[in-house]
């Protein structure tokens, strides 16, 4: 009798009967759906003479568009989120560097308009600009940026960046800073990638040997890289103007060239929509203005047609791509 309970308590614990280690694990808890929402990131790319801009943020609206498929909104109300905690040294995110504007912020499937308020300078309260000279208020032709539309699919995050090209898009009339619209993109990060390019040495030599009489202060060059659209032929090439003279191209990005810590000329472009562009070089960055044409009125010119440039994504979006100038 001894013998037969030892053997069915035996097969009891084999056969999970008993209790602790032996008793089945639970299964873990499904990972949770992805929630729809929204991020968005600054970055910019520097300006003549400017040591800081300061953008004081205030608010971001988001008004719901009309109805999609899946989504919730058929128009409505906008939706207002407070930024005004957000102050922003553009100046600090350049190249493939953004500022973390918006993060994984939650929305309903649907499409929205988006519209970002900043505050405009007064003395030393709201957005400046540091220069040479001292602080200034900044304004602008509107104090919000007009992002557009944005669709939020339903399970699925989605993240943008605002690339400010400062160059193109600051102005200085000796008294105040404007900011406006020219020369800013709203690019989806899933489909932009980054660009870093190099200029070969030679032309860097031979377009201050070729524009000697157009240097400028202390016998100074600006070299600069300027994107167009594929296509676009040396004479096309166009200044940083607001808009295009007749027959001409404006530029949809710039870059400085300057040398690196192993003395190459270098410069890079970020967030950039995937596809084929066209570089060009020149020297005589100094001459270009945003607020005129120098290319038709001035002694402004492109120097060398750099090629073709191919942008590509990468799968996610991020990907950093190469392109040599001449060489």
């Amino acid at each position: 009798m001894k013998c037969a309970i030892w053997i069915l308590a035996a097969l009891l614990v084999g056969c999970g009967g008993g209790d602790g280690d032996s008793a089945t694990a639970p299964l873990p808890e499904p990972a949770p759906a992805p929630a729809e929402g929204l991020s968005i990131g600054l970055s910019d790319a520097p300006a003549d003479g400017v040591s800081h801009l300061i953008l004081q943020m205030h608010s971001l609206e988001l008004t719901p568009g009309g109805h999609m498929g899946g989504g919730h909104h058929g128009g409505g109300d906008p939706i207002v989120l407070d930024m005004s905690h957000h102050r922003v040294d553009m100046l600090a995110y350049q190249g493939d560097d953004a500022y973390p504007l918006l993060h994984q912020h939650q929305l309903e499937p649907g499409r929205y308009q988006l519209r970002l308020h900043w505050t405009p300078g007064t003395g030393d309260h709201g957005s400046y600009v540091d220069d040479g000279e001292g602080r200034h208020p900044l304004h602008g032709d509107h104090p919000y940026f007009d992002l557009g539309e944005v669709t939020i699919h339903e399970g699925q995050h989605h993240n943008f960046t605002l690339e400010m090209d400062l160059r193109q898009g600051l102005h200085h009339n000796g008294e105040h800073y404007a900011l406006e619209h020219h020369g800013m993109r709203w690019v989806d990060n899933d489909t932009m990638g980054h660009l870093k390019g190099t200029v070969d040495a030679s032309w860097i030599a031979d377009c201050e040997a070729d524009n000697a009489s157009l240097a400028g202060p202390d016998s100074q060059f600006v070299h600069v890289a300027y994107l167009y659209p594929d296509g676009t032929t040396l004479a096309q090439m166009d200044d940083i103007a607001p808009a295009a003279a007749d027959g001409q191209v404006a530029p949809l990005a710039t870059s400085w060239v300057h040398q690196d810590h192993n003395g190459d000329w270098v410069f890079g472009v970020g967030f950039l929509p995937a596809g084929r562009y066209q570089v060009g070089y020149t020297c005589l960055g100094h001459l270009d203005q945003p607020d005129s044409n120098e290319a038709a009125d001035g002694d402004f010119a492109l120097y060398r047609d750099g090629g073709v440039v191919i942008i590509e994504s990468g799968e996610g979006g991020g990907h950093h791509n190469t392109h040599r100038c001449g060489g």
